[in-house]
């Protein structure tokens, strides 16, 4: 027969095995936050046999999203373009790397200010848009690509600009678009009344 105290045993015997496999599948994790970089560093020490554990995976995907958003914010595309791109090495359908690499692309090309590479940097910024259709901001650096490559194609700039307000976007993107419509029509209606 069991007995009460027996069971209390075995019941807190099997919590304590299940706090230390759920903390044990969990660590990887714990140290990606922690230093995504040192866990990258360390990932083939930490492995062992463990190539289809998810959360050693979902550990090293986090790791390289986390460094790729910390490299676009720091105007470093090439290291953003490698941590996105090594995301999606693992998860080849994951939109945040897909949203974030066609960013970076597309921020590198623009800031050639070379023709070709605008047109480049116009298809990157499309395909990041695809990625995550909630989001303005493609459509905001559409716009100043397609005001580099001819500031006075007011209607491709203006389009751009209203679709990106349309949408998702912070704050202060949403203030400095507006600031840039206002001033492209202000060019326009200048412009017009020049050859008017």
């Amino acid at each position: 027969m069991i007995t009460l105290g027996k069971l209390i045993n075995a019941l807190a015997t099997t919590i304590i095995l299940a706090i230390f496999f759920n903390c044990s599948q969990n660590s990887y994790l714990v140290l990606a936050k922690k230093d995504p970089r040192n866990f990258l560093a360390k990932k083939d020490s930490l492995k062992g046999n463990l190539k289809s554990n998810k959360n050693y995976l979902a550990a090293i995907i986090f790791s390289h999203k986390e460094l790729g958003l910390k490299a676009l914010d720091g105007n470093d595309y090439k290291d953003a373009i490698y941590h996105f791109k090594e995301a999606l090495s693992y998860d080849s359908e994951d939109s945040f790397s897909i949203y974030n690499l066609n960013l970076a692309r597309g921020h590198k090309m623009y800031l050639t200010g070379n023709t070709d590479n605008l047109w480049k940097a116009i298809q990157f910024y499309s395909k990041a848009a695809q990625a995550s259709r909630v989001n303005g901001e493609p459509y905001y650096y559409i716009g100043l690509s397609y005001h580099k490559l001819d500031n006075k194609d007011f209607d491709l700039i203006l389009e751009s600009f209203n679709s990106a307000l349309e949408l998702n976007l912070s704050q202060p993107i949403r203030d400095e678009i507006v600031g840039k419509k206002i001033e492209t029509e202000i060019r326009r209606k200048k412009l017009k009344a020049f050859w008017n």
